[in-house]
């Protein structure tokens, strides 16, 4: 009697365990439901991309302080259609996105909806409309202050396509970006950084892609 109580409590010790390793899910596990969802051979010039932007949807959806805002979203849209420019099948890039985000439980209609209305507002956006979105945003993600560089993108994505600085000097653009993370609590040098290293990379990206071109041209 004793023995099969015994049992049972360590039958259901494993059971438990064996839930609680099953939420929290590993890169492979990821990286498995991903191939899964997309069973095709990326070509290498987009493969590192696809990498990184599931080891970062990976570790993002395990961090209790982030919050996907529209934020968020605009930067991971950016980062994604710029980096997969080109991509071909160009039947493939939009399921490319939605396995990307899908392994990782983010939504991926969700993430194109709320980036898609940011940017259109963002068309006509004065400053006064800026200082209103930033403190709903504040309010909204208040015990939410976990930054990922996408965020940063984000925020170049969002003053970029304001009128004010549409057209504007640089050091204009910076200064709002600037203003920006400090209303939400990023650290403007690292913010700063990271807009940098996604500039030079996509120039890296684009002279690539017109290397192949060149070189498919000459064959």
């Amino acid at each position: 009697m004793i023995l099969a109580k015994s049992r049972d409590k360590l039958r259901s010790l494993k059971n438990y365990l064996g839930l609680a390793l099953s939420v929290r899910a590993t890169i492979s596990d990821s990286k498995s439901d991903f191939h899964k969802e997309f069973p095709y051979v990326i070509p290498a010039i987009y493969r590192k991309l696809a990498d990184e932007l599931l080891v970062e949807l990976h570790l993002l959806s395990h961090q209790k302080n982030f919050k996907k805002d529209s934020i968020f979203s605009t930067g991971l849209k950016e980062v994604f259609s710029k980096f997969t420019s080109g991509y071909k099948p160009s039947d493939h890039v939009t399921k490319l996105f939605d396995a990307i985000c899908n392994c990782n439980g983010f939504d991926p209609s969700e993430i194109n909806n709320s980036s898609e209305q940011l940017v259109s507002k963002a068309k006509s956006f004065t400053k006064e409309d800026l200082n209103s979105f930033l403190t709903k945003m504040n309010n909204d993600n208040k015990g939410y202050d976990y930054y990922s560089r996408i965020n940063a993108i984000g925020i170049y994505k969002l003053v970029s396509e304001m009128p004010l600085f549409k057209e504007g000097k640089e050091e204009d653009l910076n200064k709002e970006i600037n203003d920006i993370s400090n209303s939400l609590g990023y650290q403007y040098s690292r913010v700063e950084k990271d807009i940098s290293m996604y500039k030079s990379n996509i120039e890296k990206m684009k002279q690539a892609l017109e290397i192949i071109s060149l070189n498919l041209k000459t064959k």
